[in-house]
């Protein structure tokens, strides 16, 4: 038992620095360091190759080309033999798209959807990572809180259990009283262990997040933001839920995707010109030059079927992106309320368990100082020990809840960022803004 206590307590030592840290620090820390959201942010990235690409259509498509060749015919018959022959030529072309029925608009209009995806796609993800970093600081600092109360257990126990060894040897009180006292004080030495196993735990979640062992965390201040009613919530997550704007720009995609599928069945112009240049490398009078100019006009006639089943299939994808839609907006609002709901509940927890460790502490001082004059057994003040340490772990669960159920709210309606001072967020200021 010394042994595993002694070995939780060197892990955690080990990965708590003195320096203290408040959580803006820890959440800018994740969001500059954390892998997931920086692959997030170059899959960003490359969707926004998305526009230039589409509107590489509508530019001059400039192509340059040029070869040389060795020829040299042999025959039984020598009057048909040739001399070897060296030739190049060179030549440019140059097209230019004058009418795509639309295609280029709609690809543009598409890029544009796509890339308003994964801007919230990876708002998504930024604000995901910011309330798991909010959860884990809250869960080492209630795991710190539990293992302190644990150990004020274990330190109250062991002076009653010296109390009751005391008094029995005095012949004031039974066998059973010590027993009593060694059963609870045995007890709490193994959930000591258990809480600072737990401990560890938190702290390794916490620096798979945050990239750092968690220092001296300070505890967190209110989170500002919050909408002061329920109604202001929703309507909050209308504008800025990443959720139903992903959904939002999934529709404008999809509506995209059906005219510049019904696009490649329709008439193409494009401007065509070409420079040509050739001629003998022995031969000089062999070379010659040649130009063109002209207009190519398509229009698919019969393409087996395939240019309207293509239509068919994006327009019954565009029904499934507005019905997606509607399931997400859905889903916000369910969020949004029980959102709500929970930090209400939370708030109101955090009172009464303030209330309740103020009562279980003046009823263990009361019991305490009764049972030195005899008018409470051991058994009582074992069982208002028990009081009170549970009440300490519940005020310690409250804290954490209020803390999560704050950043459950702001990231609920999409407005979850890096708190003023945390020093961070500038790069992804500037790719929203891109």
């Amino acid at each position: 038992m010394r042994l595993a206590v002694a070995s939780l307590a060197a892990l955690i030592a080990a990965t708590a620095p003195a320096s203290a840290e408040t959580l803006a620090e820890s959440m800018a820390s994740a969001v500059e360091s954390n892998p997931t959201l920086a692959a997030q942010r170059q899959r960003l990235n490359a969707t926004r190759e998305a526009l230039p690409q589409a509107w590489s259509a509508a530019l001059p498509q400039v192509s340059i080309s040029g070869s040389a060749s060795r020829s040299d015919r042999d025959s039984d018959n020598p009057a048909l033999e040739t001399g070897a022959s060296e030739t190049w030529s060179a030549n440019a072309n140059v097209s230019q798209l004058l009418f795509g029925s639309g295609r280029v608009m709609a690809s543009t209009r598409a890029a544009r959807a796509q890339i308003a995806g994964a801007v919230a796609n990876y708002e998504l993800t930024q604000q995901t990572l910011l309330l798991d970093v909010a959860r884990a600081y809250a869960d080492v600092r209630q795991a710190q809180a539990v293992v302190a109360a644990r150990e004020q257990n274990v330190s109250n126990l062991a002076r009653l259990l010296e109390f009751a060894q005391a008094q029995f040897d005095a012949g004031v009180v039974t066998r059973t009283d010590v027993a009593q006292a060694q059963a609870r004080y045995a007890q709490a030495r193994t959930q000591l262990v258990q809480a600072q196993g737990a401990m560890a735990a938190s702290v390794q979640a916490y620096q798979r997040l945050v990239g750092r062992p968690p220092s001296n965390l300070t505890a967190p201040a209110t989170a500002t933001g919050l909408p002061g009613d329920l109604a202001t919530a929703l309507d909050l997550s209308v504008d800025n839920s990443p959720v139903l704007i992903a959904a939002q720009a999934n529709t404008r995609l999809a509506d995209a995707n059906v005219d510049v599928a019904a696009a490649q069945g329709r008439v193409n112009v494009t401007l065509e010109a070409g420079f040509g240049t050739s001629g003998d490398f022995d031969d000089d009078t062999l070379d010659a030059t040649s130009d063109s100019v002209g207009v190519r006009v398509t229009v698919p006639l019969f393409q087996g079927g395939a240019i309207r089943s293509r239509t068919r299939a994006q327009r019954a994808l565009r029904s499934a992106a507005s019905l997606d839609l509607a399931a997400a907006q859905r889903s916000v609002q369910e969020t949004v309320t029980n959102a709500w709901t929970g930090l209400a509940s939370a708030r109101a927890a955090v009172d009464s368990a303030r209330e309740q460790v103020q009562a279980a502490e003046l009823a263990y001082e009361g019991v305490t100082l009764e049972q030195e004059t005899g008018l409470r057994s051991t058994i009582e003040v074992l069982d208002q020990e028990a009081d009170l340490l549970t009440a300490r772990i519940a005020l310690a669960q409250a804290e954490r809840d209020l803390v999560v159920a704050e950043r459950q709210m702001l990231a609920a309606v999409g407005i979850l960022s890096v708190p003023s001072g945390g020093g961070a967020l500038i790069e992804e200021d500037g790719l929203r803004g891109r």
